[in-house]
């Protein structure tokens, strides 16, 4: 596996694009960007957005959560436009019965988005595959949360690490746990508690409802931790890894 990030790419000179964007069957990509926006940009995303995308946006009840919702929509929007090689206010979702967003009328083209505290990342694939990011925050680490989120094999692991180390692991584990109940396409209506992602890798493979999934740690900021996991390759993947601006 290898990674090749690419310097920054504003996604204001790909409005409009016809152009599809290559994305071979051995790749994943992966795009993250910053999401504080000043007023301008905030608009000219808001002006992308669907009818039914500006209604979730403004049942958000803090201004922070509804730029955040808003920015990253329409950075989805303007990505998978890049690939689809449509105008990013043309691009259309359906949903599973999971809830789970899929790009229409483009065969064998899947995502998945996630965004926390100011940041956003975004997988694409030409296999199944969920992305979570997280900021990690030392103060949800208590027992309750714990019980509810890891099995006890991961729960017996954490407690034997050092305490100050305890936020980060956890936060790995869940952020491993999220992105194959996103690939899957069930979320959190399947416990993340029978999704055993126990592991000292950096990468591997995990079972979850009857498929395989490879689960990746991905590159963060500092302050974050990340993973993806696509349906189980029979091919070595290529990762690459780039920068947008909203």
């Amino acid at each position: 596996m290898r990674v090749k990030t690419n310097s920054q790419l504003p996604l204001a000179r790909r409005r409009g694009t016809a152009q599809k964007a290559c994305l071979p069957a051995d790749e994943v990509h992966i795009w993250w960007a910053g999401l504080r926006a000043g007023r301008d940009v905030l608009c000219t995303c808001w002006d992308l957005l669907s009818a039914e995308e500006k209604r979730s946006a403004l049942a958000h009840r803090f201004a922070k959560d509804r730029r955040e919702f808003v920015v990253t929509r329409a950075l989805l929007r303007k990505i998978l436009a890049h690939y689809a090689g449509q105008a990013a206010a043309y691009v259309c979702f359906d949903s599973n019965s999971s809830g789970k967003p899929l790009l229409r009328g483009t065969e064998g083209l899947r995502f998945s988005v996630s965004h926390s505290h100011d940041l956003a990342l975004l997988v694409i694939a030409r296999r199944r595959v969920g992305i979570d990011v997280e900021y990690i925050r030392s103060s949800v680490v208590r027992k309750a949360v714990i019980d509810q989120c890891l099995s006890l094999p991961e729960q017996i692991r954490l407690q034997a690490m050092p305490a100050k180390v305890r936020a980060l692991a956890l936060y790995r584990c869940w952020t491993k746990k999220e992105a194959v109940l996103k690939a899957v396409g069930v979320g959190l209506s399947y416990s993340p508690r029978h999704v055993n992602v126990l592991t000292g890798r950096r990468s591997h493979v995990v079972c979850a409802l009857g498929r395989r999934w490879f689960v990746r740690q991905i590159a963060a900021p500092a302050g974050y931790a990340a993973a993806a996991a696509i349906e189980e390759p029979h091919r070595r993947l290529r990762w690459r890894q780039r920068k947008v601006q909203a």
